[in-house]
């Protein structure tokens, strides 16, 4: 996180080259300019693949920022044009010479301003997402969840959230889906599907998993807030290690990571199970259930488009009897 800054410098956000006026001052942002749709994607596989970003960024509009001590600034730009490279090569719609180095802010400025972009949001009929620091007065249907992310990916405001949870919604409202005694949540980020699972469903246990261990933190603390802390046990447990079958499983993941993961999630599925598959490209949403559909384990239920940003799709499978 950066340091306390004492004096100014100035720094070109048309190229790399950075102007430093006192070598005291090393704090500089690293700018990934991206399609609207995107920068949460993009900013979760930065978090995870580039280690100058590990400590946190902040989604502007158009553009993922983060921030790196000076003398590592060639290597991260180095580090995020590889990362978005690779996505490029995923069918994500990123250009990775548009990286930059921007402009210097106080540690304060950093830390607080992706508080700015996450503001109360209504996600569903009922689920209603309220950062901690806002107050909402919710109708008497509402089903709000107070959330304060930190350092942890899932405000909600994805598309690939807001997927899941409108899917889920829908099985709520009609009833097609039986209480589920336990729902398995994979790569829960700030808890957000856990908690609306649990309020959903009071007397469901939930398993959430991440490996990230900020994101268990921020899942503990936001599940605490929210009053289902008992009902959410989360870990940082490695899939092939949870060894319970579950009739839920909400898995909120890149596309290639899914497909890596195809076989050890499906087994971790009841008969009947309901599997509910997030954080894929539409380009790629069909060939990722063809691929889960090869393993003669699910079928699909249905596919669905974000009808806020159509680059993001999610999947509702359901395995055999």
């Amino acid at each position: 996180m950066p340091g306390s800054l004492e004096r100014g410098f100035s720094v070109s956000a048309s190229d790399d080259e950075v102007c430093v006026s006192d070598a005291e001052q090393e704090w500089i942002e690293v700018v990934v300019p991206a399609k609207v749709a995107l920068v949460e994607g993009i900013a979760s596989e930065l978090v995870s693949a580039v280690a100058a970003a590990e400590g946190g960024v902040e989604v502007r509009k158009g553009n993922v920022v983060f921030w790196v001590h000076s003398p590592d600034l060639e290597t991260a730009l180095a580090d995020v044009r590889g990362c978005l490279q690779r996505l490029a090569g995923q069918g994500w719609q990123v250009d990775a010479t548009q990286v930059r180095a921007g402009n210097l802010a106080p540690e304060e400025n950093w830390r607080d301003a992706w508080k700015k972009f996450f503001q109360v949001t209504r996600l569903t009929r009922q689920i209603v997402v309220v950062p901690s620091w806002e107050v909402h007065e919710p109708l008497a249907t509402d089903i709000p969840i107070h959330l304060d992310p930190g350092q942890a990916f899932g405000t909600g405001a994805h598309a690939s959230t807001q997927l899941v949870l409108e899917t889920m919604q829908e099985l709520v409202d009609s009833g097609t889906l039986p209480v589920p005694e336990t729902v398995f949540d994979l790569g829960t980020g700030s808890g957000i599907l856990a908690i609306a699972a649990a309020k959903f469903w009071p007397a469901t246990r939930i398993t959430a998993t991440d490996i990230d261990p900020l994101s268990i933190e921020a899942t503990q603390a936001n599940a605490s807030n929210n009053g289902v802390g008992e009902q959410i046990e989360v870990s940082t447990k490695d899939l092939l290690d949870v060894e319970e079958r579950f009739p839920v499983v909400l898995a909120n993941i890149q596309a290639h990571v899914l497909r890596g993961l195809r076989d050890p999630l499906l087994d971790r599925l009841l008969p009947d199970a309901t599997l509910l598959l997030s954080g894929i490209l539409t380009a790629q949403i069909q060939p990722l259930v063809d691929f889960y559909c090869e393993s003669g384990v699910v079928v699909i239920e249905s596919i669905r488009q974000s009808r806020l940003n159509s680059e993001w799709s999610s999947a509702h499978l359901r395995r055999a009897s």
